[in-house]
């Protein structure tokens, strides 16, 4: 008898609901960067005038902050796959995080999440939700369709694509490219928990936490792990950590740039298309755990990410 697959128990048959909300926003002070003043370098036996030229190094270029503020924006507008992208900034300066959400739409705990999570504030920094990204597919409740296309098998998507989900790919790209996020939270479901699977596969990936390449990795996954398994009483529930040295280049996409030495096509391959962006995939077990539990612990993943960032 062939192992359950994912399709085989993804069945709960949960229902889509509406979601959206107005933006607005007010202008802060300008902050302009101040350079560090050049250093004073004196060499015995040499005249000042005379002293060869000091070059202070170079600071990184601050990135721009933007204005508190609190919105929205249409992904794939005017087509069927329209989706609404959450975004909202402090006015301060912080890391911006993106949560994605409802990337399969059978996987409810990650949508039903992100979705709680659009509504937080951030106390610095930004925060950016897309909290169900394959709307169609979260109405329907099926993982995706041919169709559609597999959004966590596109990356970095085409604004060509002849999949919904290939052009959606490169929208979610292109805003973390924008608004410079820093680490992105994409929150999913298997059906097996990881620790006890009878085999290797995409349905036996319960209660992890992957970090894909980026200047975070490997340390905020596992402090994420770290500070969820502090609040978690119960053995089964505990994340583990899994390894994502394994999502390296796909030879498809034509050869890497610098930094870009581990692309693929997952969402953890986003470090590769987006300078300085960590990328951290978390998948709750759907075996025997319900929604609640799984949206809960979904949630203490993303107040954690939030609190280490120093954006809560």
């Amino acid at each position: 008898m062939r192992e359950p697959s994912r399709r085989d128990f993804l069945k709960l048959g949960l229902g889509a609901g509406a979601f959206a909300f107005a933006g607005c926003g007010r202008e802060p002070p300008r902050r302009d960067a101040l350079a560090p003043p050049a250093s004073t370098v004196t060499v015995p036996g040499i005249a000042r005038d005379d002293a060869p030229p000091s070059t202070p190094p170079l600071s990184p270029t601050p990135k721009p902050v933007p204005p508190q503020s609190r919105g929205e924006r249409l992904l794939l507008p005017g087509t069927p796959s329209e989706t609404i992208l959450t975004m909202e900034f402090s006015g301060k300066a912080g890391p911006v995080l993106m949560v994605l959400g409802g990337v399969h739409g059978n996987e409810p705990g990650g949508w039903l999440a992100a979705e709680e999570v659009a509504s937080w504030p951030p106390a610095a920094g930004g925060l950016i939700v897309l909290p169900r990204a394959n709307r169609i597919a979260v109405a329907n409740f099926v993982r995706t369709t041919e169709e559609l296309g597999d959004l966590n098998r596109l990356y970095p998507g085409s604004p060509e694509s002849p999949l919904p989900m290939g052009r959606l790919a490169a929208e979610i790209v292109a805003a973390a490219r924008e608004f410079n996020v820093d680490v992105v939270l994409d929150l999913h479901e298997s059906w097996a928990f990881y620790n006890g699977r009878s085999q290797n596969g995409t349905a036996f990936l319960g209660q992890t936490v992957t970090t894909g390449i980026g200047p975070r990795n490997p340390s905020l996954g596992r402090d994420i792990i770290a500070r969820v398994n502090g609040n978690i009483s119960v053995e089964r529930d505990l994340l583990v950590e899994r390894d994502g040295s394994a999502f390296r280049s796909d030879p498809t996409l034509g050869a890497p740039g610098p930094g870009q030495s581990q692309r693929g096509r997952s969402s953890l391959s986003l470090g590769g298309h987006v300078e300085g962006l960590t990328p951290i995939l978390v998948e709750m077990g759907q075996k025997d755990q319900p929604i609640a539990r799984r949206t809960e612990l979904h949630l203490q993943v993303a107040r954690a990410a939030m609190e280490l960032l120093g954006i809560a």
